[in-house]
C-alpha cells in the first residue's frame, strides 16, 4: 500500500505545523479560563479537524496492490471450411468422416498428455465461434464456404485479451480465401501460434474453372464475347469439352486438349442474349476421371442484358473538326451507337432525312448545330424534340447560327444570350468551386492544376448568362485574366437534364502535342461523363426495394433494402412492405420487411439454392397502396474452397515461425505438448492488481471532521467559553 498526494507533502507539513500553531494561540488562554486538561482536549479536537482538512485538500491518493495467479490458456483454432474435404483425401464431396477423424486423432493426442492451463476450442471459416470441450467432434460439419485466417486470429486475440493466452494451436490446411494474408497478423501477434497442417500436401488430378471473365452489361441482339480461364493439374493432356449453359441449354462449346503439366488454357466462348433481364449462365468443364473433386468444374455467372446500345443522335453545323472530334470520340465506346447528321448547302443533311421518331434517342448531341445552312423546319423538330425532356449537350462550333439557337432552344438550353456578337476571343477553360463535388469532373487521371494546361477555346463574345437553376461547373481565362464568364454550364429542371460547353474548337483537345499528352484524358473523360450524367434519370419511385446485390454466393445470406415514400416524396417510417419472392421453379415466398427510420427498410430471408429469382414488392398504409416494385437477382454455387485441393504447409510453416510458434503435421500432434513445456509464454503468471482510493472522495473524512468541530462546539458551549 502507499499514499500519494497532489501536492508536495511538505508543503502538507507546512500547513500542519501553521494548523498546531493556530491551536496554540487560540488556547493558551481562554475566557473564562479553564483548567489546563479542558485547554488540551479542546486544542486536540480542533488541531484534528484542522489536520484533516488540510489533508484532504492536498488530494491524498492510496493505492492498494494484490498479486494474483493465471494458469494458462490454450486456445486452439480448428478450421471448419469445405476445402478440408478435399484437402484431407475425401472422396466424396459430401464427407466430412476424413477431416474430423484426423483431427479427432490429434486432439487425442494432444489431450493424452497433460498440461498445464485450460484449453478453449473454437471453430473458424467466414467468422469465429466457441465449441464446448465435450462436443468438439461433433461440432464440426467443414461446411464453412469461405475461409478467412487472419480475422479468426484477430478475434481469438480480442476475446481472450482478459487471460493469460499461453498459446494458439491453428489446425487448418492452410487455405484462405477471405481477408488479410494471416502472415500480416502472426508478425504482431504477442502469443505464438502453433501450427498443425491438416491435409495432403501433393499434387492431385484436378481440371477446374478457375476464372470467367465478361462485362457486366450486354445488349439484345450483340455478341458478348466470355473469356474462361481453364485451369489443369496431372490432367495428363486428356481432351475436356468446356460448354456455356442457360437454364439447362447448352449455348456454345469448345474441344480443349489439355496441357501434360500444371497450366491455365484460355478458353473462348460467346452468347448472344435475346432478351432482357438478368441473365444467369453457367460455364463447365467436363469431368475426368480419378479427380480430386467434381465441385470445381462449373462456375455461374450473371450478366444484365438491357435493351439496346444507348442511342446518340449526333447533328452537326457543317463538316468540321469539332463535328469529327466528338463523333470519333463517341464512337470509341462499344456500348454507344452514335447517328450521324451533317447538313449541306442547298438544304437536307448528307446522310438523307432525319429520322421520323426523334424520341427514340437517349441523347441530343449538337455539335454547332443549328447553323445558317440547316432548313428551319429541320431546326424545329429537333427542338420540339429537346422540349420533350430529351437529354441534350451543346457544344459551340464557329459556324453555330446564335440567334436560331436562342429562338429555338433558349427554353432547354442551360445559358440564354443577353447580347449577340458574332466576334470570339480565345479563352481557357477554368473549373468553379462546383465542380470538385461534380462527378462529371472524375476524370482519375487528372488533378485540378492540370486543367489549365488545356489549349483555350475560341470563345463568343456574346453575353451568356446562365438560367437561375443552372450550375455553371467552369468559367473562363482570357490573357490570363480570370472571368465569371460561363464556359460548361450544366441544368437539372424536373428531371431534363441539359448541358452546354460554350467554347468552339474542343477539337484541340482531341489532337495534343506531345508534351501535353497528361492532360489527353480530359476531353473523352469530360464528354463520356456529360453524356452520362444527362442521360441518367432521376430516380422518382415511391417504392424502391432492391438487393444489397445481384449475385449472391452460394451459402451467402441473400438481404433487401427498401425506401418509401409519399406523393410529397417525403419518407414514409409506418409502411406496410410486402416482398414476394419467385423461385426458379415458381414458388412464391412472402417476406415482410423491418422498419428502421427515416423511411428505410430492411430483410434478411436467408440462404436460397442457386439459381435466378424474381421479386416483386408493394408497400401499403391503412389498407391504400402506396406503390410497387420488381427486379431480379440471381444465387450462384460459390466454389472458393475448392479452387485449391492441397494443404498449404508453406503458409502454415510461416505463420508459426513469424509469431514465435511451432509447425507440426496432424500426424505430429503427440508432439505439441512438448513444444508447448518448452515455450516461455505457456507458463502460469503473477498478475498483480492495483486498487486506487482517492480519499478526498471518502464521505468518512468529511463525517469526521465535521463530528470534530461539533464536539469542540458543544464542549465550548458547556463550559461558558465564547
Amino acid at each position: 500500500m502507499s499514499l500519494s498526494f497532489g501536492l508536495s507533502p511538505w508543503l502538507l507539513a507546512i500547513c500542519l505545523s501553521l494548523a498546531a500553531g493556530l491551536t496554540y494561540l487560540s488556547y493558551r488562554r481562554t475566557t473564562p479560563p479553564v483548567s489546563r486538561g479542558w485547554r488540551w482536549l479542546l486544542g486536540s479536537l480542533r488541531f484534528t479537524a484542522l489536520a484533516l482538512l488540510f489533508f484532504l485538500l492536498f488530494e491524498p491518493v492510496m493505492r492498494q496492490f494484490s498479486a494474483s495467479e493465471q494458469p494458462p490458456v490454450l486456445a486452439m483454432l480448428i478450421d471448419n471450411s469445405e476445402s478440408l474435404q478435399i484437402t484431407t483425401g475425401a472422396r466424396t464431396d459430401t464427407a466430412r468422416s476424413a477431416p474430423q477423424d484426423a483431427i479427432q486423432t490429434a486432439l487425442r493426442q494432444i489431450d493424452a498428455t497433460a498440461l498445464d492451463g485450460d484449453r478453449r476450442f473454437f471453430a473458424f471459416d467466414r467468422g469465429l465461434r466457441r465449441l464446448e470441450n465435450t462436443t468438439v467432434p461433433d461440432s464440426l460439419r467443414f461446411d464453412g464456404a469461405r475461409t478467412d485466417i487472419a480475422a479468426a486470429l484477430e478475434q481469438i486475440r480480442n476475446e481472450l485479451q482478459e487471460v493469460n493466452l499461453g498459446g494458439v494451436v491453428l489446425i487448418s490446411d492452410g487455405q484462405y480465401n477471405t481477408g488479410q494474408n494471416p502472415l500480416y497478423v502472426a508478425e504482431r501477434f504477442a502469443t505464438p501460434i502453433h501450427t498443425l497442417v491438416v491435409g495432403d500436401t501433393t499434387r492431385r488430378r484436378d481440371v477446374q474453372i478457375r476464372r470467367v471473365t465478361t462485362n457486366d452489361i450486354a445488349y439484345v441482339d450483340t455478341e458478348l464475347p466470355i473469356q474462361i480461364g481453364l485451369w489443369a493439374e496431372s490432367a495428363g493432356g486428356e481432351p475436356v469439352t468446356v460448354q456455356l449453359f442457360r437454364d439447362g441449354e447448352r449455348i456454345d462449346q469448345e474441344r480443349v486438349q489439355l496441357p501434360s503439366g500444371t497450366a491455365e488454357v484460355p478458353v473462348d466462348l460467346s452468347y448472344t442474349p435475346e432478351s432482357t433481364g438478368l441473365h444467369r449462365l453457367t460455364a463447365r468443364v467436363t469431368e475426368l476421371d480419378g479427380e480430386v473433386t467434381y465441385r470445381n468444374n462449373e462456375r455461374a455467372l450473371t450478366v444484365r442484358v438491357l435493351e439496346s446500345k444507348r442511342r446518340v443522335l449526333l447533328l452537326g453545323a457543317a463538316p468540321s473538326p469539332t463535328f469529327g472530334a466528338v463523333r470519333r470520340l463517341l464512337e470509341q465506346d462499344t456500348d454507344t451507337e452514335v447517328v450521324p447528321f451533317v447538313p449541306q448547302r442547298g438544304g437536307g443533311f448528307y446522310q438523307g432525312e432525319l429520322p421520323d421518331a426523334l424520341q427514340e434517342f437517349d441523347v441530343l448531341v449538337l455539335a454547332g448545330f443549328p447553323s445558317a445552312v440547316v432548313p428551319a423546319a429541320a431546326v424545329e423538330r429537333v427542338a420540339e424534340a429537346a422540349a420533350r425532356e430529351m437529354p441534350l449537350l451543346f457544344i459551340l462550333d464557329a459556324q453555330t447560327d446564335l440567334r436560331a439557337l436562342q429562338q429555338s432552344f433558349g427554353e432547354v438550353l442551360p445559358v440564354q444570350t443577353e447580347r449577340l456578337r458574332s466576334s470570339f476571343v480565345e479563352a481557357g477553360l477554368v473549373p468553379t468551386e462546383a465542380s470538385t463535388r461534380h462527378p462529371i469532373f472524375e476524370i482519375p487521371e487528372l488533378t485540378s492544376d492540370l486543367w489549365r494546361q488545356l489549349p483555350p477555346l475560341q470563345y463568343n463574345e456574346s453575353r451568356w448568362v446562365a438560367t437561375p437553376d443552372a450550375t455553371v461547373l467552369a468559367t473562363t481565362r482570357v490573357r490570363g485574366v480570370e472571368l465569371n464568364d460561363p464556359m460548361l454550364v450544366i441544368r437539372n429542371r424536373a428531371g431534363h437534364r441539359t448541358a452546354a460547353l460554350l467554347g468552339a474548337g474542343s477539337w484541340r483537345w482531341a489532337n495534343l502535342p506531345e508534351d501535353l499528352q497528361a492532360v489527353a484524358p480530359a476531353w473523352p473523360g469530360l464528354l463520356n461523363n456529360t453524356i452520362e450524367w444527362v442521360t441518367t434519370r432521376e430516380d422518382d419511385r415511391p417504392v424502391r426495394v432492391e438487393p444489397v446485390r445481384e449475385t449472391f454466393a452460394g451459402n451467402e445470406r441473400v438481404s433487401f433494402t427498401g425506401q418509401v415514400y409519399n406523393e410529397s416524396m417525403n419518407p414514409v417510417d409506418d409502411a406496410s412492405v410486402e416482398v414476394g419472392v419467385r423461385a426458379p421453379d415458381g414458388t412464391q415466398y412472402p417476406y415482410a420487411m423491418n422498419a428502421v427510420g427515416n423511411g428505410r427498410y430492411v430483410v434478411d430471408i436467408g440462404t436460397l439454392p442457386e439459381g435466378s429469382y424474381e421479386y416483386t414488392a408493394e408497400a401499403t398504409r391503412d389498407g391504400a397502396s402506396l406503390g410497387t416494385d420488381q427486379g431480379q437477382f440471381a444465387v450462384g454455387a460459390l466454389t472458393l474452397e475448392f479452387r485449391n485441393t492441397r494443404a498449404n504447409a508453406a503458409l502454415m510453416r510461416q505463420i508459426a515461425q513469424r509469431s514465435g510458434g511451432s509447425f507440426l503435421t496432424i500426424e505430429q500432434a503427440d508432439a505439441l505438448p512438448v513444444q508447448l513445456a518448452r515455450s516461455e509464454s505457456f507458463a502460469t503468471k503473477t498478475i498483480t492488481n492495483e486498487r486506487e482510493v482517492k480519499l478526498w472522495h471518502t464521505t468518512g473524512f468529511l463525517i469526521a471532521i465535521i463530528v470534530l468541530l461539533a464536539a469542540e462546539w458543544v464542549l465550548r458551549k458547556r463550559r461558558g467559553m465564547v
